[in-house]
Parts: structure tokens; sequence; C-alpha cells
């Protein structure tokens, strides 16, 4: 069965979008499926129009070549994004986190929690930059993500212990951590950040 076929069988162009040609394929379904007295054959002619118009178009190479969209390059591994961290990277990260987890005692102070937010950011962003090599803007933000929420939940855990409600300032807490996701992440529509 050829294109202009299909599309003739169903009613629509032999372009039409794919929610148009689903919505044909509803509507001629309902009369000609065998449970509604249809005949085999033409629910099966229709099925298979409905398959040949929901396949992409195969392009020309010439004219892919002249498009002026970009092929995005495939996601890398982790395996070759991941890399050990230099001494200086690992001991400015200890430090953070220190930093991060020592301030935990002065979060019943409103500028407390404010250090305990920017801290835990902070130890995110570096370790980030201490593990990737040339990691894409995915792989920055899974990165920060996993080591944010690590540190919090220390903070938090280290805030129990000694009473404080902590856990009450969490949405404060995050303020600067989603600043510092959005800034690298294509998707907000702040500004192009390089990620490294």
């Amino acid at each position: 069965m050829r294109r202009a076929d299909a599309a003739r069988l169903l009613g629509v162009s032999v372009d039409a979008e794919p929610a148009a040609v689903r919505r044909a394929f509803r509507l001629w379904a309902a009369v000609t499926h065998p449970d509604q007295g249809g005949s085999p054959e033409a629910f099966d002619r229709l099925c298979a129009a409905r398959a040949l118009l929901l396949e992409p178009v195969p392009m020309d190479p010439a004219v892919a070549q002249e498009s002026d969209t970009p092929t995005p390059r495939p996601r890398r591994p982790w395996s070759q994004v991941l890399r050990r961290p230099s001494w200086w990277s690992a001991l400015v990260t200890s430090l953070l986190l220190v930093v991060a987890l020592g301030a935990v005692p002065l979060s019943g102070q409103p500028w407390g929690i404010a250090l305990v937010a920017v801290a835990a950011t902070a130890v995110s962003v570096a370790v980030s930059k201490a593990v990737l090599d040339r990691p894409d803007h995915g792989h920055v933000i899974v990165t920060r993500s996993v080591s944010w929420g690590s540190v919090v939940a220390l903070q938090l855990l280290g805030a129990a212990l000694l009473g404080l409600p902590l856990i009450e300032a969490l949405p404060l807490i995050a303020v600067p951590f989603v600043a510092a996701i959005a800034l690298v992440n294509p998707g907000a529509g702040l500004w192009r950040v390089n990620v490294r």
C-alpha cells in the first residue's frame, strides 16, 4: 500500500499530523471493527494504513545535510564522564562539607539557615566540578541533585540529633540549589552557561 492510498483510506492528507491520523483511525475503526459488524479484511487494511502513515517519512540524505536543525550528539555514558577528583578538589569539597555540617548548630538563627542552604549548594557544585569530565547538562544536574540530597540528609540528621527543627526550613534550604540547577539547565531559559 502506498502512502497516498493509506491517506485516502483514512480520509486524511498524506502529510497529516500523527494526532489527525489517530483521530481518523478511531473514527473508522468504530465502523469497520469486526466486533461492530465490519469485515476483518477492511479492519486489517485500516490498521495497515494507520501504521504506514505513522511511520516517519525517510528523508533524503542530501536534504538532511542542508537542514538547519542540528543533530544531537548521543549522551556519553557515565563511565566516560566520571573521573577521580584531584587532591585539591577533594580538599575543597571536604572543607565545604565540614562547613555545611558545621553550620547545622547555627540553623536556629535566620542567617544560620541561609548558611546551611548556601553551604549545601556549594558542596553539590564542588562535587560536580570535581568528579565530572566534559559532562552534558544532564550529568551535571543528576550529580548535583544526588550530592545535594546527601548533604541535606546529613544536615537534617544532625539537626534532629541536636533537637533543632531544620526540616521546617527545607523549602528555604532548597532555594539556592534550585538556582544552581536553573543556571545549568538550558530549559530554564535564563541564559546559556558553560557547565564547566
